[in-house]
């Protein structure tokens, strides 16, 4: 009809003409429409449509800002609701979408409340997103499908995001946590490409098992255990040595979305017994409504050693009958030999020796790559998230990596508004290519260190074979070059998950969820082509095969109902079970005296002691839970929680445990009176629950167990290892509480949080030494105490926070004190591992102490001397452990031995910065452990075979002759300082945003990790650990150091 009026344009000066006008037109024309014909009606309609169709599609275009500073929100979604047309903010907060003016606009993004905006009569839609009250109002992951906001909670968690992840380009998610999570030590035990980690949350909790969290990642329980399959020849003693990779290095942070952490008790009632350690709760990408989006990245990076030790490179030697241990070698008394320690030491020197540093030959640079793909998008019903990743990193150690190939998928669907289902599965293939990583004396690290460096290892015979360097040792390049070690695991990572709400308020989550892989270790030594390599190290070669598959299955209901008592009072009740299901197979074959040209399992002639082994653990868990949490004014909560568990790994009797738990948080902020202050939000809680560990002992631990053998000819059984079964023991139990705050000022700018925790842990698993009389030497029983308690301290400050420019800075502190409070015996020994570190248990202690010799000293503290000069060991009375004093001042008596470090630092600390200016971003991170003692059985053997610095200052005459081999036998000269803080990641990046039509955005990055360490630890690096992921046994034997790597970046999106 619009179309009609505007013919007429005489009537415009008389409104009454218009109208009549109007009228009369309107009555022609229809009457002519009419007797139009019907092939030509539609035609014309037909034009109608399209015009008016092209009239209302029109592009928007506008900014997304935060109402709260202005400040542009790059990646905000921008979706038409009730279809799948979306597109994201760039950079500076722009967008462009097309609609109509019917569209309805919703804007979202993480932290802030959703908008919508009808497109009517709008061609700029300028959006200003209000961003949640607080971060009190986040909401948190407790358990596999549980969530909670966050002033709900009585106990500490911290949450990190994907981009805090992922600056530095972490390799793992060990790695992408490190110095993130007060109250965290997270420790690379090597810098092996597939070396693994230890995550300590508040402290040791047990001596016997592990002090590793428990490890969820969407709903799965992930089994995180190292199973060592090809450094089979390393004793693990008594203690809970863990060589080897942990399957953390599986995941690849790319992946991650967001991890929550939880330090204490608050997912107790959740996962009980399993949790005992703290939960690491992993959520991955999912889905996303709106058109498909893209991302792809890709990385090169460089890994290099970053410190080299010290090296021997005098032109001198004393003169000795062999060059191998030169410098302690006993000889012939002579005028010219000096007399130590009951030894005859020549004082003469031979010049022109040629010495080399090894390092070089051992050590490279390493190159790697990280290449990652993935889509989401989806619709209001489906949702949809692929990706595909490859990582391949070379070691700094010749002729090593570590290769990960994994794929992953996520699809949810919304049935109804009462139904929903999410699958996922990611499929990981991870392949390295090794070499011994300590505790051996043929690992790379060991082969140098053992080595009297005046050998040019690189010389060959006439075959091209290499030829032998000091008597009884490896030649260093002998490992590099002809060692084949490999390990490859094949892993899959599913669940499926339900969701039903059928009615206000109820919801029931279900999870069904498995962690299945398989892991394969093949080594192999051939026999060494010079004469005179000890025996031990295999010099007629060696061969193992050894296989591992774990199946574990994990299903969870969890039920909620939210009861809104009235408009002050607020009950949220949950309840739920699980159940799990653990099996492994692990076979395992060894061998020696090889056949030539085989290099495959077939290939010994004998078998190693104690070879073939095989073993199989089944166990079953499950447990049922109650939670109440009561909401009073939305500010404050109480949390009254009960949780039943039961484990096949106990007998009947001791199989059922019973978990309580209680919680307050208060939100101090809510109240009128700090409406106008500068505090923003304040909260006060506090906590105390118990909790159980299973980790300590294996499924059939305890039964005796019997071997078979002959005795007189006949079949006789006799008891394994001489050890006792014992039907009584039960989970070890640990009793926390925990007080806090969290503050937030000036409108959350400055944000602080401070914990205290309390955990006596009771019910330890020890072995205990039985009398002969028995029939047995030991067994096992709940005898041991243990407390720790400690403090958390997190800081962070919004320095600038403007448009275009973005400054924080913060600081994370933690400080854990361990004490043993209950052992059957004032002290004994946890280990007898292969570098002999004194790792014991004593009463009013810290776990894991060096007990050992130690060196004799003045009343002042200065040592105390022998009359030649020399440092001596302290001898006194063994009975009382009091040194004695001869006439003359020295000592006399027994050897005494004392506690002579401690692995446990007195504290950790991170502190870093982020800077974002336009489009430039920055950040740096340092983090450390400080008042910590390691043994370091390296650096006394450098001293011992000729190449380390003490040699040289003896053969210089700065130190006496002889002065090495009096403090050599002396275990507090093992044990040095291995505090540090490393600058652990430095990164910048440059987003140029859209590029063009197709490019929706563009970054480049660079960064680097472990660049520099302050530290005054002798050897390689003071934060590895040749205990592998040990909770209780620290030393240094020849573990590959962490390289420093640097990286550069590309990351498209589109």
């Amino acid at each position: 009809m619009h179309y009609l009026i505007v013919f007429d344009k005489k009537s415009a000066s008389n409104s009454i003409l218009l109208k009549n006008n109007i009228y009369i037109r309107h009555l022609i024309i229809k009457k002519q429409i009419m007797k139009m014909k019907k092939n030509y009606l539609i035609p014309f309609l037909m034009i109608l449509f399209v015009q008016f169709a092209l009239a209302q599609n029109k592009t928007i275009n506008g900014k997304v800002t935060s109402k709260t500073d202005g400040l542009p929100i790059p990646g905000a979604s921008v979706i038409i609701k009730g279809t799948s047309k979306s597109t994201v903010t760039d950079f500076d907060g722009k967008y462009s979408i097309s609609a109509t003016d019917s569209d309805v606009l919703s804007f979202s993004y993480v932290g802030f409340a959703t908008q919508s905006v009808k497109a009517t009569n709008k061609n700029t839609i300028n959006i200003m997103l209000v961003e949640e009250i607080s971060t009190l109002n986040e909401v948190v992951v407790l358990g596999s499908t549980v969530r909670v906001t966050r002033k709900e909670l009585g106990n500490a968690v911290t949450t990190l995001k994907a981009e805090g992840l992922n600056r530095a380009k972490p390799v793992d998610l060990s790695s992408a946590i490190q110095g993130k999570i007060a109250g965290a030590q997270v420790s690379q035990n090597s810098g092996d490409p597939a070396g693994g980690f230890t995550i300590k949350l508040r402290g040791t909790s047990s001596i016997l098992g592990s002090s590793d969290p428990l490890y969820v990642i969407d709903g799965v329980v992930l089994n995180n255990a190292t199973t060592n399959v090809t450094n089979l020849n390393v004793s693990k003693g008594n203690s809970n040595l863990q060589i080897g990779q942990n399957r953390s290095s599986d995941i690849n942070p790319n992946d991650i979305e967001t991890i929550e952490i939880l330090s204490g008790g608050a997912a107790a009632a959740i996962y009980g017994s399993r949790a005992a350690n703290g939960v690491i709760l992993i959520s991955t990408k999912k889905g996303k409504s709106g058109e498909p989006s893209y991302t792809f990245s890709t990385s090169l990076t460089s890994s290099s050693l970053r410190k080299k030790v010290y090296v021997n490179m005098s032109d001198k030697q004393f003169v000795n009958s062999t060059p191998s241990l030169f410098p302690i070698n006993n000889q012939p008394a002579s005028s010219t030999t000096v007399s130590v320690a009951g030894r005859n030491l020549e004082t003469r020197t031979i010049s022109g020796i040629q010495r080399y540093d090894y390092q070089d030959d051992v050590f490279t640079t390493g190159l790697g790559n990280d290449t990652y793909f993935s889509m989401r998008g989806g619709n209001e019903k489906t949702k949809y998230f692929a990706s595909i990743g490859h990582l391949k990193n070379e070691g700094i150690v010749k002729n090593t990596d570590f290769t990960r190939i994994g794929a992953k998928l996520r699809v949810q669907h919304e049935f109804n508004d009462k139904l929903s289902a999410s699958i996922g599965m990611n499929y990981i293939n991870s392949s390295s290519n090794e070499k011994p990583d300590g505790n051996v004396f043929w690992s790379p690290i060991n082969s140098i260190t053992i080595t009297n460096n005046i050998y040019n290892i690189n010389n060959r015979d006439a075959n091209g074979n290499l030829m032998a360097v000091d008597p009884v040792r490896v030649n260093p390049l002998s490992v590099i070059e002809t060692f084949n070690i490999t390990q490859k695991t094949d892993r899959l990572v599913s669940d499926l998950q339900l969701n039903y709400k059928p009615f206000k308020n109820f919801n029931a989550d279900f999870i069904l969820g498995i962690d299945n892989y398989n892991q394969r270790g093949n080594v192999f030594i051939p026999r060494y082509p010079y004469a005179g390599v000890n025996t031990a190290y295999y010099n007629d070669g060696y061969v193992s095969d050894a296989a591992n598959r774990v199946v574990q299955l994990n299903n969870d209901l969890n039920l909620r109902y939210v009861w809104d008592i009235n408009s002050k009072v607020k009950l949220t009740s949950y309840a739920g079970y699980n159940v799990q299901s653990y099996r492994d197979n692990l076979f395992a074959l060894e061998g020696r005296d090889l056949k030539p040209f085989v290099e495959t399992i077939n290939a010994f002639n004998t078998l190693v002691p104690g070879s073939p082994l095989a073993g199989q653990s089944k166990y079953n868990l499950w447990g049922f839970y109650l939670q109440e949490t009561i909401g009073i004014k939305n500010k404050l909560f109480f949390t009254i929680a009960g949780r039943n568990d039961a484990s096949t790994i106990f007998a009947k009797a001791n199989r059922s445990q019973f978990y309580p738990k209680i919680s307050a948080s208060y939100v101090l902020s809510d109240e009128e009176f700090m409406k106008n202050s500068v505090v923003s939000s304040a909260r006060l809680r506090a906590s105390w629950g118990e909790s159980g560990s299973l980790t300590a002992i294996t499924p059939y631990a305890r039964f005796t167990n019997y071997s078979t053998g002959t005795l007189i000819g006949n079949s006789a059984f006799t008891l394994e290892g001489l050890k006792q079964g014992n039907l009584d023991i039960k989970p070890e139990k640990s009793s926390t509480y925990e007080i806090g705050a969290d503050l937030g000022l000036m409108k959350d700018r400055l944000n602080l949080s401070f914990n205290y925790y309390n955990a006596d842990i009771k019910d330890l698993l020890l072995p205990v030494q039985l009398a002969p009389s028995s029939g047995s030497t030991n067994t096992i029983q709940n005898v041991g105490q243990m407390n720790n308690k400690g403090i958390e301290l997190g800081l962070r400050y919004d320095v600038i926070k403007k448009e275009g420019l973005n400054l924080d800075v913060f600081v994370n502190y933690s400080r854990n004190r361990n004490v043993v409070t209950g052992l059957p015996q004032q002290r004994f020994q946890l280990d007898s591992n292969p570098a002999a570190a004194p790792v014991f248990a004593e009463k009013d202690q810290p776990i894991g102490i060096y007990y050992g010799t130690y060196f004799a000293r003045n009343a002042d503290g200065s040592l105390l001397l022998t009359p030649s000069g020399y440092p001596q060991t302290e001898k006194g009375n063994a009975a009382t452990g009091e040194p004695t004093r001869d006439a003359n001042g020295q000592p006399t008596g027994s050897v005494l031995s004392k506690k002579i470090g401690n692995p446990n630092p007195d504290y950790v600390i991170a502190f870093g910065a982020n800077l974002n200016y336009k489009k430039f971003g920055m950040s740096v991170l340092f983090d450390g452990v400080q008042g910590v003692d390691v043994f370091d059985a390296d650096y006394r053997t450098r001293q011992g075979v000729g190449n380390g610095e003490l040699v040289a200052k003896e053969l210089n005459g700065e130190l006496p002759r002889g002065y090495i081999w009096s403090i050599y036998n002396i275990e507090e000269f093992r044990v040095v300082d291995g505090s540090y803080i490393k600058l652990r990641e430095v990164s910048m990046s440059y987003d140029f945003g859209k590029l063009n039509s197709f490019f929706s955005n563009f970054t480049i990055s660079a960064s680097g990790r472990n660049l520099y360490s302050w530290d005054k630890f002798p050897s390689f690096d003071p934060e590895t650990n040749s205990g592998g992921q040990s909770s209780v046994a620290k030393y240094n034997f020849g573990t590959v150091p962490i390289p420093k790597t640097f990286s550069l970046a590309l990351k498209f999106q589109f």
